[in-house]
This record gives C-alpha cells, structure tokens and sequence, in this order.
C-alpha cells in the first residue's frame, strides 16, 4: 500500500510495495495526457527487457512518484536473477541490449520514450547460515541501491554536493513484475 506523499510532494522514505495497477492508480489515472505517455513508455520499457530476460521486480523512483505536475522521466531500476542475467549474456544480441539498459540515458536516446533504466542483480541466497561467495557483493550492492534512490540533491544541478544530499528524504516503489522465485 502506497503512503500519502509528505509535506514535500514525495513519498516518505523507504520500498514501498505496490502493483501495476496501484502505481497507475496514483500516479497516472486522472493527472494528465504527459503522465499517461510517460506510463506508457514505461510499459513498452518493461516489456522489451522483460522478453529477453525474467524480470523480477522494478524499483520506480524520482519525480514520478510526486506530486510533480510534469516529470520528465520514469526512473526505474530492474531486478533480474544473477544466473539469468548470466545466462542471457551469451547470446550478443541480448548482452548487447542488457547494456543499454544498464547505461543512463542509452535506452531514452536509442528508442526514444522518456525513461531512465538501470539493471541490477538478484542474488537468491536461501540459506543464510551457508553463504556463497557472492551473497556479500549482492547485499552491499542492493544496499547502495536503496541508499541512492531516497536521496534528493539539495542544491541546484551541479552543485556541489552536501552533508543533507546524504540523507534519505524520498521513498520508491518496488512493483513485482514475475516475483522472486
């Protein structure tokens, strides 16, 4: 369930669950033709990348998920299995997809819609008594994640950074597009 947006026009910080159809709900119906195409741009995203590879969940963050009147963007992290992001890989044309995705701005500038992907890894560590070698990259990586989405530039673009840019000050939500399993 999506919190009401603070004082600010943003969530509060912290992952916040929430469907498709609860994102489209509160962010989409009713607020406008721009935000309905940014939506829209967001969907054939998520379905170009989620026909090469399973996708587990998308993290959605940013001026969306505000009351802003006109976001320029959808920004979105989505969440893949490390073997399955291994597995697709090896075939080029997939690897060469994955990195567009994985790179700022790439997908916005090579198809044209107005959304700003990232790809990280799910690690699936079932055991926690018994570790992998990888789990420890996974969870220092899935942390800085987190960390990064809630933060919000207090001065203007390019300005240098300050003690408050470190703070979380905004939420995301986290939408399960196949789950973890």
């Amino acid at each position: 369930m999506l919190p009401e947006l603070g004082p600010d026009g943003m969530l509060p910080p912290g992952r916040y669950r929430a469907t498709h159809d609860e994102v489209q709900a509160r962010f989409v119906d009713g607020r406008g033709r721009h935000r309905a195409e940014l939506w829209r741009d967001w969907e054939v995203t998520t379905r170009m990348l989620g026909r090469r590879i399973p996708l587990n969940a998308a993290w959605l963050y940013g001026p969306f998920l505000s009351d802003a009147d006109d976001p320029a963007v959808v920004q979105c992290v989505y969440w893949a299995e490390d073997y399955e992001l291994g597995k697709a890989r090896l075939d080029p044309a997939v690897a060469k997809l994955l990195r567009a995705f994985a790179l700022p701005g790439e997908v916005r500038r090579a198809v044209g819609v107005k959304v700003e992907t990232a790809v990280a890894a799910w690690h699936c560590q079932p055991d926690m008594r018994n570790r992998d070698e990888y789990f420890a990259q996974y969870a220092t990586r899935r942390g800085e994640v987190d960390d990064l989405l809630q933060r919000v530039a207090s001065g203007p673009r390019g300005a240098a950074p300050v003690r408050e840019d470190a703070v979380p000050r905004r939420g995301y939500v986290e939408v399960i597009i196949g789950g973890y399993c």
